[in-house]
């Protein structure tokens, strides 16, 4: 039976749930800005070649006979299949490897660095000092400053998490046995929600977590504080 409309409406409707996470998501630090700049460049790109590649199939179906026959070169056919694909490809290459996506990654020394490790089924993260000793642990929360790179080490003790914060940055794999890094600058501040993006078994629902962007003052207060030894309980 042929597919009707509502069955195609229904057959797409579970993506409109990744829509205010993925597609509309808005970049909120150098690394995400970059990312979806390419995926603007994608999105044009394949749209305008999907709308060429329309048009010159329902020509070659039913335009005139004298077109039809124009369509039909062997030249056409090797410049349109063979050479423009490898000149499309080649310059998108070229412009996701710029200098410039490059020089941002490594551009200067991060000025925090935390270590988030993907646990059964939540998120250890611990800040470190220069040197790499613990200064403090928290779970399912990660605080960064505006403005000052980040250094995040991804590590697994288990299995294969992916930390994915959508506004922040790209996703990167957590492999056990593996350091993982990614820097990250946020560019204002705000409240994200991270994920993890590889299933990971059946609580994978649950790995989620809060990064939070505050301005360096701030930043500098909630480090100082949590420094402070905890309370003795009251009687």
């Amino acid at each position: 039976m042929a597919p009707t409309i509502p069955n195609v409406l229904a057959a797409t409707l579970p993506l409109a749930a990744l829509a205010p996470t993925v597609v509309w998501a808005q970049p909120n630090s150098v690394q995400a800005a970059r990312i979806a700049d390419i995926g603007w460049v994608l999105y044009v790109g394949a749209t305008a070649i999907f709308l060429i590649v329309t048009v010159l199939m329902l020509l070659a179906m039913f335009g005139p006979a004298s077109l039809r026959r124009r369509l039909s070169r062997p030249a056409l056919i090797l410049g349109a299949g063979i050479a423009f694909p490898i000149v499309a490809l080649t310059a998108l290459l070229l412009y996701v490897l710029s200098p410039a996506s490059l020089a941002a990654r490594d551009a200067e020394p991060a000025a925090v660095r935390i270590e988030v490790t993907g646990e059964l089924w939540w998120w250890r993260v611990r800040y470190l000092d220069a040197s790499g000793a613990l200064l403090f642990e928290t779970a399912n929360d990660i605080r960064i400053p505006v403005g000052h790179p980040v250094e995040l080490l991804l590590k697994s003790d288990n299995v294969i998490h992916s930390f994915w914060v959508p506004e922040l940055g790209g996703k990167l794999d957590m492999i056990p046995g593996r350091v993982n890094r990614m820097r990250v600058l946020a560019s204002t501040p705000g409240a994200f929600r991270g994920h993890c993006a590889e299933y990971c078994g059946a609580q994978h629902a649950r790995m989620r977590f809060d990064a939070v962007a505050v301005s360096p003052e701030r930043f500098d207060a909630w480090l100082q504080a949590q420094r402070q030894p905890a309370r003795a309980a009251g009687p």
